[in-house]
């Protein structure tokens, strides 16, 4: 189970990868009122859309499920289940809640990442923080049960 939570953590950390530009440019003046981060949000989430970087994730994913299987010794179609159940092309960049109380931070060093991934109370947002960067993403439900699972890292 820990090296599809790695598998999962590193491939997150990706999808960061293909946003970083943007959110640099879109934080250069700092002042970003509400209309602005709804505007910074949507353009980010069409340039990681656009980038491929989704599909890229699922792919991989899909391509490794018989390896994920044998090291976790799950069927292949749970594996194949969990798989779906991530919804990797659903993640959206957000705006973190104001309230939004932390539960648990991984540290991707664990999985060879550089960069951390916030867990929260309410479990359809995580954060991740990687190469000076920080990205909020919107879990779909179907993923939100899977986040539990980061602690094993």
């Amino acid at each position: 189970m820990g090296k599809i939570i790695k598998l999962f953590v590193g491939l997150i950390a990706l999808m960061i990868v293909g946003i970083i530009g943007i959110t640099a440019l879109s934080n250069a003046d700092g002042v970003l009122g509400d209309v602005a981060g709804s505007a910074k949000n949507a353009a980010m989430n069409a340039a990681l859309d656009a980038s491929g970087v989704k599909n890229r994730v699922q792919d991989a994913l899909d391509a490794r499920a018989g390896d994920i299987a044998v090291a976790t010794g799950l069927p292949l179609e749970t594996v194949q289940q969990g798989i779906d159940d991530l919804s990797v092309r659903d993640w959206q960049v957000t705006d973190l809640p104001a309230g939004a109380q932390a539960t648990g931070t991984i540290d991707g060093a664990a999985a060879g990442v550089d960069g951390t991934l916030t867990t929260y109370a309410d479990p359809s947002y995580v954060t991740v923080n990687a190469y000076g960067q920080t990205v909020t993403l919107a879990v779909p439900e179907s993923a939100q049960s899977y986040l539990g699972y980061l602690a094993y890292l």
